[in-house]
């Protein structure tokens, strides 16, 4: 009996000590899915230059260079993931769970992953077929050099390997490309996610599930549209959550994998989105001493200009914050500021509202992961809307070309050749008629007889009526315009113009001034025709500045004269159709 006792003491001791060799604090992260969570872009000096060895990845197969061997754990130096992996999504998301966690926590991860790899190869019941289906597909070659033909039997050996010493925490995927589009994808994908529970004895509520999006379609992206699949994976599991890949830029070569700067923003985020989940700000422990390479990848800079706007009373206007940091690179930082707003807006996340009349500045205020503030302000401008000013051009009477009655202003600085502009307008008279903007250069050598400028880009026609209609023209600059005037020669009586404006397309820097003809400064307007033509400022009343429609009749296939002529059957020379010269031979 006493035999027994003492065997029994002996087993439980043995238990106690094997159980006392599982950190708590050695936080564990599964992560699998194709090329772009085994990493597809060559990583530079700085993001090997330095890895906190408390950053630690265990081998899930055989590394030649650096030399590594399979079930044994390093300092996550790239590659991490595979032999063929470059920098990936793990690499950053483990430096900077690490930057954010107390000195005694340490972060591991377990990566199984292959470029073009579809779900189904970590999927333990359907992998050996995909595989019979597709032996000559690139990634069944990878499953079978690195994971003994079993992408999905190597995760789970080696996560059990891994709960020897520590704690699985979550699980990182990034996949979809291979199944792009698939509305099936997040029940495969649920299927996964518990079979690992389950075969790890893991419980949901503890190991959630962070799901990249794919690159999208303005960073080159050709799968965005899986996002919109991806975006249902919490509604099928209740403990996945999708990391954000807006903005993130792509490598400029193919169109499914980010840059190295995309992948660090990726890692990143993922660490961002963890870091909430566990109830904690993604903001660096105070005592943690962070290595320059990862700093200059976390420390903003600055705060990109953000342009100014002017909002009538009920109307939002959504707010995007983009900083650079230390490293050069910019990304957008949106859903980490904080707005401080006056007393005439409301503020709901990164939404302003306008509630009042008033002019007052907005702050936007980031702080960083290494804990600085960056700050930028911007003006609004909040009117009542019955209370609109616009610009009035009174004809006394039709002309009998649409040239013959002009209004114009000077732009702030003049088009570039070349490059792609969008003119936008509210238009309305008193009697309808045609209205056309015409883009001079004034500084031309070319001239008529009259001394004008024969250089000038004639955009396309529209019908005004007498009420107000949205009018927007997009086109490419032929020539260094610096005045843009509207053709009303055919119009008697009062012709309104309201939120005049003119832009590089893409960018927010308006050439316009006083567009929108809230100032009684009219300095940079004026009429050509001061005998038959008045230019004054008036007020409108709201019912007729938001009747906005964009029912315009497109005029485009009219043909005028470099006079504004319109010409029926042209006769030999150049002629201006569509806002372009054309030649008549």
């Amino acid at each position: 009996m006493k035999r027994l006792v003492i065997a029994g003491i002996m087993l439980a001791t043995s238990f106690i000590g094997a159980k006392a060799d599982v950190d708590p604090n050695f936080h564990i992260y599964l992560c699998f899915g194709q090329s772009n969570m085994e990493g597809n872009a060559q990583w530079e000096t700085i993001d090997n230059k330095y890895v906190d060895p408390r950053f630690q990845m265990l081998a899930t197969t055989n590394f030649d260079s650096p030399k590594r061997t399979l079930g044994e754990w390093y300092t996550a130096f790239c590659p991490i993931v595979s032999p063929m992996g470059k920098l990936g999504m793990a690499d950053y998301f483990g430096r900077t769970m690490v930057a954010a966690m107390p000195a005694d926590v340490k972060i591991g991860v377990v990566a199984v992953a292959m470029g073009g790899s579809p779900i189904e190869m970590f999927d333990k019941d359907r992998y050996k077929s995909t595989i019979s289906a597709n032996q000559n597909e690139w990634y069944v070659t990878l499953a079978k050099n690195y994971y003994a033909g079993n992408p999905y039997g190597r995760l789970i050996a080696m996560a059990k390997k891994a709960q020897e010493v520590g704690v699985i925490k979550g699980i990182l995927l990034h996949q979809g490309e291979s199944n792009n589009t698939q509305q099936d994808w997040p029940n495969k994908v649920k299927k996964i996610y518990n079979d690992i529970l389950t075969d790890l004895g893991l419980e949901a509520e503890n190991v959630p599930l962070f799901a990249g999006e794919t690159l999208y379609e303005n960073m080159g992206g050709a799968c965005y549209g899986h996002n919109a699949v991806i975006a249902r994976l919490p509604q099928v599991i209740p403990t996945a959550h999708v990391v954000s890949a807006k903005d993130v830029p792509g490598n400029g070569q193919d169109p499914w994998h980010f840059n190295a700067s995309g992948y660090r923003i990726m890692g990143k985020r993922y660490a961002y989105e963890t870091l909430k989940v566990m109830g904690m700000e993604p903001k660096a422990d105070p005592d943690y001493k962070m290595p320059d390479n990862l700093k200059s990848f976390l420390a903003a800079s600055k705060l990109n200009k953000i342009a100014d706007a002017t909002m009538k009373i009920g109307e939002t206007k959504t707010i995007i914050v983009k900083a650079v940091f230390a490293d050069a690179h910019t990304e957008e930082v949106t859903a980490d500021v904080k707005l401080t707003v006056p007393d005439f807006l409301s503020v709901d996340k990164n939404v302003i509202t306008a509630i009042g009349e008033g002019t007052g500045s907005v702050m936007v205020e980031y702080t960083d992961f290494t804990g600085n503030t960056q700050s930028v302000a911007f003006q609004v401008n909040s009117l009542d809307p019955a209370k609109n000013n616009v610009l009035v051009v009174s004809n006394s009477s039709a002309g009998k070309n649409i040239g013959d009655r002009m209004c114009r202003t000077t732009l702030l600085e003049p088009l570039v050749k070349g490059k792609v502009y969008v003119v936008k307008a509210k238009i309305k008279t008193d009697k309808s008629g045609s209205c056309a903007p015409w883009f001079v250069w004034s500084d031309s050598p070319n001239k008529d007889q009259d001394g004008n400028s024969t250089d000038v880009q004639k955009l396309s026609t529209y019908r005004v009526t007498d009420a107000f209609k949205n009018f927007k023209w997009e086109f490419t600059a032929s020539y260094p315009h610096d005045i843009l005037q509207f053709a009303i020669g055919q119009i008697a009586g009062n012709v309104y113009f309201d939120e005049v404006s003119c832009m590089e397309k893409g960018a927010d820097k308006e050439l316009v001034y006083n567009g929108d003809f809230e100032s009684d400064d009219l300095s940079k307007w004026e009429i050509l025709n001061t005998a038959e033509q008045t230019l004054t400022i008036d007020k409108e009343v709201a019912s007729n500045i938001m009747n906005v429609s964009n029912d315009a009749n497109d005029d485009s296939k009219s043909i005028y004269d470099l006079q504004g002529r319109s010409v029926s059957s042209p006769v030999r020379g150049i002629y201006i159709q569509n806002g372009r010269k054309i030649v008549v031979r």
